[in-house]
Protein backbone atom coordinates (compact mmCIF):
# COMPACT_ATOMS: atom_id res chain seq x y z
CA UNK A 1 0.00 0.00 0.00
CA UNK A 2 1.44 3.61 -1.41
CA UNK A 3 -0.05 6.83 -0.60
CA UNK A 4 -0.81 9.13 -3.49
CA UNK A 5 0.99 11.98 -4.81
CA UNK A 6 -1.14 13.66 -7.86
CA UNK A 7 -4.35 12.62 -8.79
CA UNK A 8 -6.07 9.45 -7.76
CA UNK A 9 -6.88 8.58 -11.30
CA UNK A 10 -3.12 8.99 -11.80
CA UNK A 11 -2.14 6.60 -9.21
CA UNK A 12 -3.87 3.30 -10.29
CA UNK A 13 -1.94 3.23 -14.04
CA UNK A 14 -3.95 1.00 -15.98
CA UNK A 15 -6.20 -0.88 -13.64
CA UNK A 16 -9.26 -1.65 -15.25
CA UNK A 17 -11.09 -2.04 -12.03
CA UNK A 18 -11.23 -0.25 -9.05
CA UNK A 19 -12.33 -0.14 -5.76
CA UNK A 20 -13.07 2.99 -4.44
CA UNK A 21 -13.39 3.53 -0.20
CA UNK A 22 -14.15 6.60 0.69
CA UNK A 23 -16.90 8.04 3.35
CA UNK A 24 -20.16 8.74 1.39
CA UNK A 25 -21.33 11.87 0.67
CA UNK A 26 -17.74 13.85 0.82
CA UNK A 27 -16.48 15.73 -1.49
CA UNK A 28 -13.04 13.65 -1.49
CA UNK A 29 -15.14 10.69 -2.65
CA UNK A 30 -16.91 12.45 -5.25
CA UNK A 31 -13.66 13.87 -6.54
CA UNK A 32 -12.32 10.75 -6.86
CA UNK A 33 -15.38 9.55 -8.63
CA UNK A 34 -15.12 12.30 -11.53
CA UNK A 35 -11.01 11.62 -11.44
CA UNK A 36 -11.67 8.17 -12.53
CA UNK A 37 -14.54 8.63 -14.75
CA UNK A 38 -12.66 10.99 -17.16
CA UNK A 39 -9.13 9.80 -16.54
CA UNK A 40 -8.94 8.71 -20.47
CA UNK A 41 -9.99 12.53 -21.60
CA UNK A 42 -9.87 14.46 -23.78
CA UNK A 43 -12.37 13.71 -25.25
CA UNK A 44 -14.73 12.84 -22.52
CA UNK A 45 -15.55 8.76 -22.89
CA UNK A 46 -18.32 6.82 -22.47
CA UNK A 47 -19.64 7.34 -18.97
CA UNK A 48 -22.60 4.99 -17.35
CA UNK A 49 -23.70 5.60 -13.90
CA UNK A 50 -25.32 2.96 -12.22
CA UNK A 51 -26.87 5.01 -8.96
CA UNK A 52 -28.26 2.51 -5.90
CA UNK A 53 -28.82 5.44 -3.43
CA UNK A 54 -28.82 8.91 -5.25
CA UNK A 55 -31.02 10.66 -7.49
CA UNK A 56 -29.84 10.70 -11.17
CA UNK A 57 -29.96 14.62 -10.97
CA UNK A 58 -27.58 14.48 -7.96
CA UNK A 59 -25.05 12.23 -9.99
CA UNK A 60 -25.80 15.13 -12.71
CA UNK A 61 -25.08 17.49 -10.42
CA UNK A 62 -21.79 16.19 -9.15
CA UNK A 63 -20.81 16.35 -12.99
CA UNK A 64 -21.14 19.67 -13.43
CA UNK A 65 -19.48 20.84 -10.18
CA UNK A 66 -16.43 18.74 -10.71
CA UNK A 67 -16.11 18.43 -14.45
CA UNK A 68 -18.12 21.29 -15.78
CA UNK A 69 -21.29 21.85 -18.49
CA UNK A 70 -19.79 19.55 -20.95
CA UNK A 71 -20.91 16.07 -21.02
CA UNK A 72 -19.23 12.71 -21.70
CA UNK A 73 -19.82 11.82 -25.24
CA UNK A 74 -22.15 9.25 -24.51
CA UNK A 75 -23.86 8.97 -21.00
CA UNK A 76 -26.08 6.49 -19.33
CA UNK A 77 -28.19 6.76 -15.94
CA UNK A 78 -29.34 3.49 -14.24
CA UNK A 79 -31.40 4.08 -11.24
CA UNK A 80 -31.84 1.18 -9.49
CA UNK A 81 -33.18 2.47 -5.80
CA UNK A 82 -35.80 0.68 -4.68
CA UNK A 83 -37.46 3.37 -3.09
CA UNK A 84 -37.86 6.87 -4.92
CA UNK A 85 -37.12 5.10 -7.86
CA UNK A 86 -37.71 7.28 -11.03
CA UNK A 87 -38.14 10.38 -8.64
CA UNK A 88 -35.23 13.03 -9.24
CA UNK A 89 -34.64 13.14 -12.55
CA UNK A 90 -35.97 16.36 -13.69
CA UNK A 91 -32.66 18.03 -14.81
CA UNK A 92 -31.60 14.56 -16.32
CA UNK A 93 -34.84 13.78 -18.41
CA UNK A 94 -34.64 17.44 -19.96
CA UNK A 95 -30.80 16.47 -21.61
CA UNK A 96 -31.51 14.55 -24.88
CA UNK A 97 -28.23 13.32 -24.67
CA UNK A 98 -28.48 11.31 -21.39
CA UNK A 99 -29.91 8.02 -21.58
CA UNK A 100 -31.78 6.86 -18.43
CA UNK A 101 -33.07 3.85 -17.45
CA UNK A 102 -35.25 2.81 -14.14
CA UNK A 103 -35.31 -0.72 -12.88
CA UNK A 104 -38.45 -1.90 -11.46
CA UNK A 105 -38.78 -1.61 -7.59
CA UNK A 106 -38.80 -5.76 -7.58
CA UNK A 107 -36.03 -6.29 -9.83
CA UNK A 108 -33.48 -8.59 -8.47
CA UNK A 109 -29.50 -9.05 -8.27
CA UNK A 110 -28.98 -10.37 -11.44
CA UNK A 111 -31.79 -8.28 -13.28
CA UNK A 112 -29.23 -5.48 -12.22
CA UNK A 113 -26.12 -7.09 -13.51
CA UNK A 114 -27.84 -7.96 -16.97
CA UNK A 115 -28.94 -4.33 -17.40
CA UNK A 116 -25.68 -3.13 -16.54
CA UNK A 117 -24.07 -5.67 -18.92
CA UNK A 118 -26.72 -4.82 -21.93
CA UNK A 119 -25.00 -0.92 -21.87
CA UNK A 120 -21.95 -1.59 -21.84
CA UNK A 121 -22.02 -4.15 -24.39
CA UNK A 122 -24.03 -1.44 -26.54
CA UNK A 123 -21.54 0.55 -26.44
CA UNK A 124 -18.52 -1.97 -27.08
CA UNK A 125 -17.67 -1.22 -30.83
CA UNK A 126 -17.72 2.65 -30.00
CA UNK A 127 -14.11 4.32 -30.59
CA UNK A 128 -14.18 6.02 -26.67
CA UNK A 129 -13.68 4.03 -23.84
CA UNK A 130 -16.43 3.16 -21.76
CA UNK A 131 -15.93 4.45 -17.47
CA UNK A 132 -18.80 2.78 -15.15
CA UNK A 133 -19.35 3.86 -11.68
CA UNK A 134 -21.87 1.95 -9.52
CA UNK A 135 -22.52 3.74 -6.25
CA UNK A 136 -22.33 2.13 -4.15
CA UNK A 137 -22.06 -1.74 -2.86
CA UNK A 138 -23.01 -0.93 0.68
CA UNK A 139 -26.93 -0.53 -1.00
CA UNK A 140 -26.07 -4.38 -2.21
CA UNK A 141 -24.44 -5.54 0.83
CA UNK A 142 -27.65 -4.67 2.81
CA UNK A 143 -29.82 -6.17 0.38
CA UNK A 144 -28.25 -9.70 -0.75
CA UNK A 145 -26.16 -12.29 0.72
CA UNK A 146 -22.46 -11.25 0.98
CA UNK A 147 -21.63 -14.56 -1.55
CA UNK A 148 -23.63 -12.85 -3.92
CA UNK A 149 -22.47 -9.62 -3.90
CA UNK A 150 -19.06 -10.96 -4.12
CA UNK A 151 -20.33 -12.63 -7.17
CA UNK A 152 -22.07 -9.58 -8.66
CA UNK A 153 -18.64 -8.18 -8.51
CA UNK A 154 -17.03 -10.96 -10.27
CA UNK A 155 -18.99 -10.88 -13.05
CA UNK A 156 -18.81 -7.52 -13.91
CA UNK A 157 -15.48 -7.22 -13.22
CA UNK A 158 -14.86 -10.32 -16.13
CA UNK A 159 -16.76 -8.22 -18.35
CA UNK A 160 -15.18 -5.02 -18.06
CA UNK A 161 -12.16 -6.86 -18.50
CA UNK A 162 -13.24 -8.69 -21.51
CA UNK A 163 -15.01 -5.32 -23.02
CA UNK A 164 -12.23 -3.10 -22.33
CA UNK A 165 -14.32 -1.37 -19.66
CA UNK A 166 -12.78 0.94 -16.95
CA UNK A 167 -14.77 0.57 -13.39
CA UNK A 168 -15.01 1.50 -10.40
CA UNK A 169 -17.33 0.83 -7.31
CA UNK A 170 -17.95 2.81 -4.13
CA UNK A 171 -18.09 1.43 -0.94
CA UNK A 172 -18.74 3.18 2.78
CA UNK A 173 -16.47 1.82 4.91
CA UNK A 174 -18.84 3.36 7.96
CA UNK A 175 -21.08 1.21 6.76
CA UNK A 176 -19.52 -2.16 5.62
CA UNK A 177 -18.34 -4.63 7.76
CA UNK A 178 -14.65 -5.47 7.37
CA UNK A 179 -15.23 -9.21 7.06
CA UNK A 180 -17.39 -8.01 3.52
CA UNK A 181 -14.51 -5.54 3.15
CA UNK A 182 -11.56 -8.21 2.73
CA UNK A 183 -13.80 -10.34 0.45
CA UNK A 184 -14.27 -7.75 -2.07
CA UNK A 185 -10.93 -6.12 -2.06
CA UNK A 186 -9.29 -9.10 -3.59
CA UNK A 187 -11.29 -8.45 -6.23
CA UNK A 188 -10.21 -5.68 -7.98
CA UNK A 189 -7.21 -4.49 -9.53
CA UNK A 190 -6.60 -1.66 -7.58
CA UNK A 191 -8.22 -0.27 -4.19
CA UNK A 192 -8.13 3.11 -3.63
CA UNK A 193 -9.00 4.17 0.15
CA UNK A 194 -9.21 7.46 1.91
CA UNK A 195 -6.31 7.43 4.50
CA UNK A 196 -7.00 10.44 6.94
CA UNK A 197 -6.31 13.89 4.63
CA UNK A 198 -4.89 11.40 2.13
CA UNK A 199 -5.52 8.35 -0.23
CA UNK A 200 -3.74 5.27 -0.59
CA UNK A 201 -3.33 2.77 -3.08
CA UNK A 202 -3.04 -0.99 -3.16
CA UNK A 203 -3.09 -3.91 -5.90
CA UNK A 204 -5.34 -6.85 -5.08
CA UNK A 205 -4.15 -9.88 -3.69
CA UNK A 206 -1.94 -11.68 -5.79
CA UNK A 207 -2.72 -14.65 -4.28
CA UNK A 208 -6.38 -14.82 -4.48
CA UNK A 209 -6.78 -17.32 -7.57
CA UNK A 210 -7.94 -14.82 -10.78
CA UNK A 211 -9.51 -18.36 -12.29
CA UNK A 212 -11.95 -19.28 -9.31
CA UNK A 213 -15.39 -18.11 -11.56
CA UNK A 214 -18.25 -16.80 -9.82
CA UNK A 215 -20.34 -19.38 -8.21
CA UNK A 216 -23.46 -17.85 -8.00
CA UNK A 217 -26.29 -20.48 -8.77
CA UNK A 218 -29.58 -19.82 -7.23
CA UNK A 219 -31.16 -16.72 -7.73
CA UNK A 220 -35.28 -15.51 -7.23
CA UNK A 221 -37.30 -15.01 -10.14
CA UNK A 222 -37.11 -11.99 -11.28
CA UNK A 223 -40.71 -11.49 -12.05
CA UNK A 224 -41.87 -12.45 -8.40
CA UNK A 225 -39.46 -10.12 -6.47
CA UNK A 226 -37.68 -10.68 -2.63
CA UNK A 227 -34.42 -10.92 -1.61
CA UNK A 228 -32.33 -14.14 -2.26
CA UNK A 229 -31.49 -14.69 0.92
CA UNK A 230 -34.77 -14.26 2.77
CA UNK A 231 -37.01 -16.60 0.00
CA UNK A 232 -38.49 -19.54 0.62
CA UNK A 233 -37.10 -22.99 -1.66
CA UNK A 234 -40.10 -22.86 -4.04
CA UNK A 235 -39.15 -19.34 -5.07
CA UNK A 236 -35.44 -19.93 -6.02
CA UNK A 237 -35.40 -20.64 -10.13
CA UNK A 238 -32.48 -22.96 -10.38
CA UNK A 239 -29.87 -21.40 -13.19
CA UNK A 240 -27.29 -24.13 -14.73
CA UNK A 241 -24.63 -20.94 -15.94
CA UNK A 242 -22.03 -19.25 -13.62
CA UNK A 243 -22.91 -15.42 -13.08
CA UNK A 244 -20.43 -14.13 -15.92
CA UNK A 245 -21.78 -16.71 -18.54
CA UNK A 246 -25.55 -15.20 -18.04
CA UNK A 247 -24.02 -11.37 -18.56
CA UNK A 248 -21.66 -12.89 -21.56
CA UNK A 249 -25.29 -14.64 -22.80
CA UNK A 250 -27.00 -11.10 -22.44
CA UNK A 251 -24.70 -8.64 -22.94
CA UNK A 252 -24.46 -8.05 -26.62
CA UNK A 253 -28.02 -6.28 -28.51
CA UNK A 254 -28.08 -8.63 -31.49
CA UNK A 255 -28.09 -11.88 -29.41
CA UNK A 256 -30.63 -10.30 -26.75
CA UNK A 257 -32.70 -10.05 -30.15
CA UNK A 258 -31.86 -13.29 -31.37
CA UNK A 259 -33.47 -14.59 -27.54
CA UNK A 260 -36.63 -11.78 -27.64
CA UNK A 261 -37.47 -13.27 -31.29
CA UNK A 262 -37.12 -17.02 -30.78
CA UNK A 263 -38.83 -16.91 -27.49
CA UNK A 264 -41.66 -15.10 -28.62
CA UNK A 265 -42.57 -17.77 -31.52
CA UNK A 266 -43.09 -20.54 -28.29
CA UNK A 267 -40.55 -23.24 -29.45
CA UNK A 268 -41.45 -23.29 -33.06
CA UNK A 269 -38.43 -23.62 -35.74
CA UNK A 270 -37.82 -20.60 -37.66
CA UNK A 271 -35.18 -20.53 -40.80
CA UNK A 272 -32.26 -18.73 -40.73
CA UNK A 273 -33.38 -16.50 -43.34
CA UNK A 274 -36.41 -15.26 -41.86
CA UNK A 275 -34.73 -14.54 -38.24
CA UNK A 276 -32.11 -12.23 -40.17
CA UNK A 277 -34.83 -10.51 -41.14
CA UNK A 278 -36.57 -10.36 -38.26
CA UNK A 279 -33.37 -9.44 -36.01
CA UNK A 280 -32.51 -6.45 -38.97
CA UNK A 281 -35.96 -4.91 -37.97
CA UNK A 282 -36.10 -5.23 -34.45
CA UNK A 283 -32.64 -3.82 -33.89
CA UNK A 284 -33.43 -0.18 -34.12
CA UNK A 285 -35.66 -0.77 -30.80
CA UNK A 286 -32.58 -2.15 -29.30
CA UNK A 287 -29.52 -0.73 -28.36
CA UNK A 288 -27.98 -2.45 -31.33
CA UNK A 289 -28.91 0.48 -34.16
CA UNK A 290 -29.43 -0.31 -37.54
CA UNK A 291 -26.76 -2.99 -38.41
CA UNK A 292 -24.10 -2.47 -41.89
CA UNK A 293 -26.40 -5.00 -44.23
CA UNK A 294 -27.92 -7.82 -44.21
CA UNK A 295 -25.22 -9.88 -45.29
CA UNK A 296 -22.85 -8.51 -42.51
CA UNK A 297 -25.88 -9.40 -40.23
CA UNK A 298 -26.18 -12.87 -41.58
CA UNK A 299 -22.68 -13.81 -41.03
CA UNK A 300 -22.26 -12.35 -37.26
CA UNK A 301 -25.52 -14.71 -36.63
CA UNK A 302 -24.05 -17.68 -38.17
CA UNK A 303 -20.23 -17.32 -36.88
CA UNK A 304 -20.76 -15.83 -33.64
CA UNK A 305 -23.81 -15.56 -32.06
CA UNK A 306 -26.08 -18.80 -32.75
CA UNK A 307 -22.96 -20.81 -32.05
CA UNK A 308 -22.49 -18.90 -28.84
CA UNK A 309 -26.14 -19.90 -27.83
CA UNK A 310 -26.01 -22.87 -29.51
CA UNK A 311 -23.11 -24.25 -27.09
CA UNK A 312 -24.73 -23.13 -23.64
CA UNK A 313 -27.60 -24.76 -24.83
CA UNK A 314 -30.22 -22.04 -25.38
CA UNK A 315 -31.22 -22.51 -29.30
CA UNK A 316 -30.34 -25.14 -31.77
CA UNK A 317 -28.99 -24.20 -35.24
CA UNK A 318 -29.06 -26.72 -37.68
CA UNK A 319 -26.95 -25.64 -40.58
CA UNK A 320 -27.79 -28.22 -43.10
CA UNK A 321 -31.43 -27.46 -42.92
CA UNK A 322 -30.94 -23.70 -42.14
CA UNK A 323 -33.37 -23.65 -38.88
CA UNK A 324 -32.97 -22.24 -35.49
CA UNK A 325 -35.25 -23.27 -32.58
CA UNK A 326 -35.53 -21.98 -29.38
CA UNK A 327 -34.34 -24.32 -26.12
CA UNK A 328 -36.88 -23.21 -23.20
CA UNK A 329 -34.88 -21.87 -20.36
CA UNK A 330 -37.05 -20.36 -17.33
CA UNK A 331 -34.21 -19.41 -15.15
CA UNK A 332 -32.34 -17.38 -18.04
CA UNK A 333 -35.88 -15.95 -19.54
CA UNK A 334 -36.77 -14.76 -15.50
CA UNK A 335 -33.74 -12.61 -15.97
CA UNK A 336 -34.62 -11.36 -19.51
CA UNK A 337 -37.55 -10.71 -18.61
CA UNK A 338 -36.15 -7.42 -16.83
CA UNK A 339 -34.39 -6.42 -20.27
CA UNK A 340 -36.98 -6.94 -22.24
CA UNK A 341 -39.51 -4.48 -20.58
CA UNK A 342 -36.83 -1.93 -20.29
CA UNK A 343 -36.15 -2.20 -24.07
CA UNK A 344 -39.30 -3.14 -25.67
CA UNK A 345 -42.07 -2.22 -23.36
CA UNK A 346 -44.78 -4.55 -21.98
CA UNK A 347 -45.38 -6.70 -24.96
CA UNK A 348 -42.51 -7.51 -26.47
CA UNK A 349 -43.85 -10.09 -29.00
CA UNK A 350 -45.53 -7.34 -30.83
CA UNK A 351 -44.39 -7.05 -34.33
Amino acid sequence: MTGINGSVAESIGDASTVLLVAPADSCTDETACTELLTRHSPPHPNVICVTLNKGPDDRLDVWHRYVGEELPDRAAILDARREGSGEGATAVSSVPSIKLETLPEDAELLDLTATIAAQVGAWSDTDHRTQLCLDSLNVLVDRYAAQDVVDLVRGLNTLCADLDVSAHHHVNPDDCPESMLAMLRPLYDAVVERDGDGWTVSTADSSADPSAGPSFRRTVDGRSGGSSRDSDPQDIVPLPYSFDTVLELVNNPIRRIVLYELKCRSGDEISFDELVDAVGKRSGSVHAGKPDGTERLALQLRHTHLPKLQERNVVRFDRHTGTVSYRSNPALEAHLECLKTLELGRDPCRG
